[in-house]
């Protein structure tokens, strides 16, 4: 008798090969009913032993977008934006966007800039540096300093390279309008006229060494009067460009731009309108040349074109 009641109360809690009753999943639907069968009341699952704990995730610290630091830099005693723009490897043009600086672009010791992030360039399978530098209308050897590469300069596949900013973009600045520059007047002529007189040392185009000039040098002596190649108005004199000392440039009526490098003595102000053929520096060795000269530019918007294409063909004038 014990035996059949043990077996009677064991079959109460546990069915269905050990399951146990509260497990069981309810039957709502009765074949052949005559009376619609009620819905069961559940019980509530018995409470655990142990308590399960959601693993925690690792917390990220999610910073602020104004705690993000930005690039800032102090100007320090006779720092120009072309220097700066230099030092740190960014553009020029960039720089002054983002500070919303106007030409002249006069700066302050002790005033902060904010620095544009360096425009980059991947390198492709099969380009060299001097395609590259070419490309960004760089010389080489700017290009290599601003990424400190050392000769023989290897790049590969995948590298980023910074790409500063130039002399065709730094003078494409300094030469901008603003709201202090007049407007340039009618041109007085067809073409250029030769702004000092002597032979062409050297000629417009690629040089040895990855170098190239994007106008013409004519020696003359020291002290010989710089002449304006046409009527315009005066957007920059000054030294703050990398290699062109004492430097003077004009605008001219259609987006045309004169540029007169390595003066010695500056005869003209931002803003002055000269007339073509009045005498606005002198010839000197200011800059990246040692001997007396004139480094004449003449560009179309930003495009350095060859000067000996505008000027009045001189029998005098010996190239080579």
């Amino acid at each position: 008798m014990a035996a059949i009641l043990a077996v009677l109360l064991g079959g109460c809690v546990f069915a269905g090969g050990g399951t146990p009753y509260w497990a069981l999943e309810p039957v709502y639907e009765v074949r052949n009913s005559p009376i619609p069968v009620p819905r069961p009341v559940m019980k509530p699952r018995p409470p655990q032993r142990f308590a399960v704990v959601p693993a925690a995730r690792p917390a990220v610290a999610k910073r602020p977008h104004s705690a993000i630091p930005l690039r800032m830099v102090t100007v320090r005693r006779g720092d120009t934006v072309y220097g700066i723009a230099r030092r740190h490897a960014v553009a020029v043009a960039d720089l002054v966007a983002v500070n919303r600086l106007e030409a002249p672009y006069l700066l302050h010791p002790g005033e902060r800039l904010r620095l544009p992030e360096p425009r980059i360039h991947v390198v492709r399978r099969g380009e060299t540096l001097f395609a590259i530098a070419q490309g960004h209308d760089l010389e080489v050897g700017d290009l290599a300093r601003a990424n400190d590469l050392r000769p023989p300069w290897r790049i590969r596949p995948g590298d980023r390279l910074r790409i500063p900013s130039g002399r065709g973009a730094e003078m494409a600045v300094a030469s901008r309008p603003s709201s202090g520059l007049p407007a340039p007047p009618p041109r007085s002529g067809r073409g250029f006229d030769w702004p000092v007189s002597g032979p062409v040392v050297s000629t417009f185009g690629p040089k040895k060494g990855g170098l190239r000039n994007d106008g013409i040098n004519i020696a003359a002596p020291r002290g010989a009067p710089v002449r304006a190649a046409e009527a315009g108005v005066v957007a920059y004199a000054g030294n703050g460009l990398k290699g062109f000392g004492n430097l003077i440039l004009i605008r001219h009526y259609g987006a045309w731009v004169t540029a007169y490098a390595h003066n010695d003595a500056l005869l003209v102000r931002r803003g002055d309108t000269v007339a073509r053929g009045q005498m606005i520096a002198r010839v000197g060795s200011t800059g990246g040349v040692t001997t007396p000269q004139l480094h004449f530019e003449i560009r179309r918007g930003a495009k350095a074109v060859d000067p000996l294409a505008h000027l009045p063909i001189l029998s005098a004038a010996a190239s080579r």
